[in-house]
C-alpha cells in the first residue's frame, strides 16, 4: 500500500526543506521583486512538483486544478503563481481536516502537521522596543508585522466566512485566520489583524500581494477588539489601540 506511512523518513525532512525553501521565498520576493528573486520563488515552486503530483490523485478533481496551473508556471504572473501555490497548499490541508474521510488518504499524522505548517524566516531582533506601548489605556493587542502600513477604521470580526458580507468598505477585517474566501474582501478593507499565525501564513502572503496593512499572530485580537470599534493598527509596532471617541 502506497502511503507516506510507508515512505522513508527522509521523504517527510524534504518535503519539510522544500516547503520551508518556498515560503522563505515567496517572503522574500514580496518585500523585493526583483528578477533574481522572482526566478528563486519559481524555482523553489517548482522543486516541490513532484509532491503535489504525488498526492493529486487523492484530492477531487476540481481540486487538483491547482495543481495543474502550476505544470505552467512561466504563463503565470507572479501574483498568480503565488496565488496558485498557497491555494494547492491550502486545498490538501483542508482535504486532510474533513475527518474520517481524511483516516482513509495516504497521509500520516507527522505529514498533516507538515502541510499546516508555516515555516518562517528568522525573527529579527526586538532589541530596544518599547514594551510601554502593551501598558497604554488604548491598547487591544499585538502581534508580527506582517505587511508595512498603518490603517485606522471599523474593526470587523469575523469567525466565520459566511460572515464575510458583513464586512464594509473601510473596515479592519480581525479573524482567527483567513481562508481562500478572503479573496472576496480584499480589495474592500483597509488592514487585516488575525489570531494565529507567522511571517508567511496564507494572510500575510495575501495581505502583501494586496498590499494591505497587517498584524499576524494577536493570539488574542478576536476576543479583545470588540465588533464595531474604532481602531488604529500599526505594522512597524506590530499594535493594535483603541481610537479615543
Amino acid at each position: 500500500m502506497n502511503t507516506i506511512r510507508n515512505l522513508f523518513p527522509e521523504d517527510i525532512e524534504e518535503l519539510r526543506h522544500l516547503l520551508q525553501t518556498v515560503y522563505r521565498a515567496i517572503y522574500l520576493y514580496q518585500h523585493d521583486r526583483s528578477a533574481r528573486l522572482e526566478a528563486s520563488m519559481r524555482a523553489a515552486i517548482q522543486s516541490c512538483m513532484p509532491f503535489l503530483e504525488r498526492f493529486k490523485p487523492h484530492i477531487p478533481a476540481y481540486k487538483q486544478r491547482y495543481i495543474e496551473l502550476l505544470k505552467q508556471p512561466d504563463r503565470m504572473a507572479p501574483y498568480d503563481l503565488i496565488i496558485c501555490f498557497d491555494r494547492a497548499i491550502y486545498e490538501l490541508h483542508t482535504r486532510l481536516k474533513s475527518g474520517e474521510i481524511a483516516n482513509r488518504l495516504p497521509w500520516s499524522k507527522e505529514l498533516r502537521d507538515l502541510l499546516n505548517e508555516r515555516q518562517e524566516p528568522a525573527p529579527e531582533s526586538t532589541e530596544g522596543d518599547d514594551a510601554a506601548d502593551t501598558e497604554r489605556v488604548d491598547f487591544l493587542t499585538s502581534g508580527v508585522g506582517a505587511s508595512r502600513g498603518e490603517a485606522a477604521g471599523v474593526a470587523r470580526v469575523i469567525l466565520d466566512s459566511v460572515a464575510l458580507a458583513k464586512v464594509q468598505p473601510g473596515d479592519i477585517l480581525v479573524t482567527p485566520m483567513t481562508d481562500p474566501s478572503f479573496l472576496e474582501v480584499a480589495d474592500r478593507i483597509a488592514g487585516l489583524i488575525t489570531d494565529r499565525g507567522g511571517l508567511v501564513c496564507h494572510a500575510a502572503i495575501l495581505a502583501r500581494e494586496f498590499r494591505l496593512p497587517c498584524i499576524v499572530g494577536c493570539r488574542n485580537a478576536t476576543q479583545v477588539i470588540p465588533d464595531g470599534e474604532p481602531i488604529m493598527m500599526d505594522t512597524t509596532a506590530g499594535i493594535v489601540t483603541r481610537i479615543a471617541k
